[in-house]
């Protein structure tokens, strides 16, 4: 029986490392090359365009599926901890449960996705999918609860617009590629 309570938590940390990196490289995605993609015939790059133009509900599956595996890993491995070691196995199965939550779950999913977000976000994008229709009627729910919470405490929605303009981040990100060697002056200021 442990056995396979132990087999149960792995595979909720593997469910974690998934939704980890999936949030990392749908975040860190770049819209333009995925429209560009798309328009080449690639499938998998309309997908994650889509993801991006509901990105509230895909934000909202990404904590959703990562919570219910980072909990359900934790709740399972406290059982198991304290069959073990009785009532100490709790502080046992708090520190080992957030080691590897931590590095396996959050730090090296993320960290791989980072480096090529792009990639993992075609790699990812039609399971999230997937996630985002089956989450679908909780997070309607969720958002509903939100939204009366952030009314109740006179937040406005959408008040958090950006700052600057699209025309001021496209040249904020010509700056910091010229800034990095991968632009020259005379492309630059073109």
């Amino acid at each position: 029986m442990d056995w396979l309570t132990f087999s149960i938590v792995i595979g909720c940390l593997l469910v974690s490392a998934f939704f980890s990196a999936s949030e990392t490289a749908l975040t860190g995605a770049s819209r333009a090359s995925m429209l560009r993609l798309s328009k080449q015939g690639n499938r998998e790059a309309g997908v994650v365009s889509s993801l991006f133009a509901m990105r509230e509900r895909m934000i909202g599956a990404l904590l959703l599926g990562n919570n219910i595996a980072n909990i359900g890993a934790s709740a399972l491995a406290t059982g198991i901890f304290t069959a073990w070691f009785g009532e100490v196995g709790v502080l046992y199965a708090t520190a080992v449960m957030t080691v590897m939550v931590v590095i396996f779950a959050e730090v090296l999913p993320k960290t791989i996705a980072i480096n090529a977000p792009d990639r993992v976000a075609l790699l990812v994008a039609r399971p999230m999918k997937l996630m985002v229709y089956l989450l679908g009627p909780l997070l309607t729910v969720i958002e509903a609860i939100v939204r009366m919470l952030m009314k109740a405490l006179g937040i406005k929605i959408g008040a958090n617009q950006p700052i600057l303009s699209p025309t001021e981040r496209l040249r904020g990100a010509v700056d910091l590629l010229h800034h990095e060697g991968k632009v020259e002056k005379q492309d630059r200021d073109m």
